[in-house]
Order: structure tokens, then sequence, then C-alpha cells
């Protein structure tokens, strides 16, 4: 992450949490998208957008803020991707991925979207159903990236799965918000 005076030790967006209500966690790309806009590191674009998102989740009214956005967007026709819940499915796979994103970015020749897309369509019980595979998909991947990748290795694994699926458990108790039609437009 970047370093913003409105960025928590937690990853949490004071900017987009004030327009919300709530904590609104963000993620690296948020946190760059946000430095581009021509007003950064306050209400702009991006944190609007964060905090709808975070609104919509709790089923509370987003009019306010899509008035907002409307004063922030006057010459564009649509929102941007960033304001659609469909494009952040919430999920283990996204949880994973995560994870493991401070020392491994997906490569052009790895499935790593596709699997966490997988996961989070597994959900928590599908994920522990298949944690071998998920785990025979790490340890894949390590081999392919010149990690280590033995037996040792699949023990941790293992573990980053079940801990990625205790993480989204506990943001999400009650399974993963669905997108509505207003999301995927």
């Amino acid at each position: 992450m970047i370093h913003c005076p409105h960025l928590t030790n937690d990853n949490v967006c004071k900017v987009a949490s004030g327009m919300a209500d709530c904590q609104a966690k963000v993620t690296p790309a948020a946190c760059n998208a946000c430095q581009n806009e021509s007003n950064p590191r306050a209400i702009n674009v991006v944190t609007i957008g964060m905090a709808l998102v975070n609104k919509k989740r709790r089923k509370q009214d987003t009019r306010e803020l899509h008035a907002m956005l409307r004063s922030y967007l006057p010459e564009r026709s649509e929102e941007p991707a960033t304001l659609k819940i469909a494009d952040y499915r919430p999920g283990p796979g996204n949880e994973l991925k995560k994870m493991l994103a401070w020392f491994a970015r997906p490569s052009e020749t790895c499935n790593c979207d596709t699997r966490a897309d997988t996961m989070n369509d597994w959900g928590v019980e599908g994920c522990l159903q298949n944690i071998e595979t998920i785990t025979d998909w790490l340890l894949e991947e390590a081999e392919a990236r010149g990690l280590p990748h033995g037996r040792f290795t699949r023990t941790i694994a293992k573990s980053l799965v079940h801990t990625a699926v205790r993480r989204f458990q506990k943001k999400f108790p009650d399974g993963a918000p669905e997108p509505d039609d207003d999301d995927r437009a």
C-alpha cells in the first residue's frame, strides 16, 4: 500500500469510511486509483465508489452518494467499473489471492484469477472439500516460479488456504453478498 494520511494500518480508508458510515477496507489497486485522481487522498470518484459499494453491501440507501458521484462525473455517461460489486467478488479465493499478493503477482502464464474465481464459486464448504486440489494448485505455481514446493511447503500451502477461508468467514459470516442487476450493468 501507499503512504496516505487517510489509510489506517489495517487498510481502512478514512475518507470512504466517513461517507459509508462503516469501515471501508481498500485494496492496493483502489489506493493507486485514488492517487491518480485529480483530487487524490480526498473525496473523489474512487473514494465515493468505495463508499457506495460498502453501503450497497449493507443494503443501505445510496442515493446521496450517487448524487455526489454525479457531481464528480459531469462528462461521463456511466459509472466507472470500480463501483460495481460484481467486479469485487468476495470469497475465499480473493482472500487467498490478497494473502499471496505481497510476494507473488499473477503472471501471464498462471491461472491465478481463474482459480480464485473457482474458489469463490465453491465458497467455504467447497474450498474445504477441495483443499487438496487448491494446495496442488499452489504447489504447481510455486514449482513453475522456481519456489520451494516440497512436503513442508504443502503444509504451509494448506495452512494458507485454511487462513483464507477463516478470513472470509470473519468478514462475511453470512456468506458473500450477491450482486444485483445494478452491479452488473
